[in-house]
């Protein structure tokens, strides 16, 4: 693992040993990204409940969910995304260079491109840009068509939105207010049913 392009992420090089301060970015990492996929589990479960015939799948998606993050070319680059969002929730600056934040941009179109409950999965725009590359979680200037995704996909897709809205404290609703149609193209019937699934899982 190579953390050669950071400047200063949490003062790591004013550190007397910057080996245990990686060591601490690596541990946590791993801890909250399977605090994050057994979260992710927990509405899978939900959503089987729900409709265990339409939905039979989603148990194994589960298991399966984000396994890509603990290989490269994204795990590294995963340790300071999830490092930065760290500092930001201790209000701690996060300083990083041009050389990671182009790793962390890399590393984050990657997973989008190669897991299918990501809408940019199923883009056709595969060697283009699909995030805002000065805040991730901030629409692209190009909306992303994701009309191709199964109701799997988009299943699971609700599983790490309510997830994300467990940890961060917030409503996967107003994630899908914010996007659906800003960020995301969907049809008709795929909006109606990403609001029936956040619904099922979010009372």
């Amino acid at each position: 693992m190579n953390f050669a392009g950071v400047n200063n992420i949490d003062e790591l090089i004013k550190k007397e040993n910057p080996q245990k301060m990686i060591e601490e970015m690596v541990t946590f990492f791993k801890d909250r990204t399977k605090k994050h996929i057994e979260l992710v589990q927990k509405y899978c479960k939900k959503i089987y409940d729900y409709d265990k015939e339409r939905f039979n799948d989603i148990l194994e998606r589960g298991k399966e969910h984000d396994q890509s993050k603990y290989h490269e070319p994204e795990m590294a680059p995963y340790v300071l995304i999830t490092w930065e969002y760290h500092c930001k929730d201790l209000g701690k600056e996060c300083n990083l260079s041009k050389k990671s934040r182009d790793e962390m941009n890399g590393a984050t179109e990657h997973h989008i491109k190669n897991n299918a409950h990501h809408p940019e999965f199923h883009s056709n725009s595969k060697e283009e840009p699909t995030i805002n590359r000065e805040n991730r979680d901030a629409i692209p200037d190009k909306m992303v068509d994701a009309t191709k995704m199964s109701d799997l996909d988009i299943a699971e897709m609700i599983t790490d939105w309510a997830a994300m809205g467990e940890e961060r404290g917030n409503s996967p609703k107003e994630w899908a207010d914010k996007n659906v149609n800003k960020r995301w193209k969907f049809t008709k019937d795929q909006e109606k049913l990403i609001y029936e699934l956040i619904k099922s899982v979010w009372a």
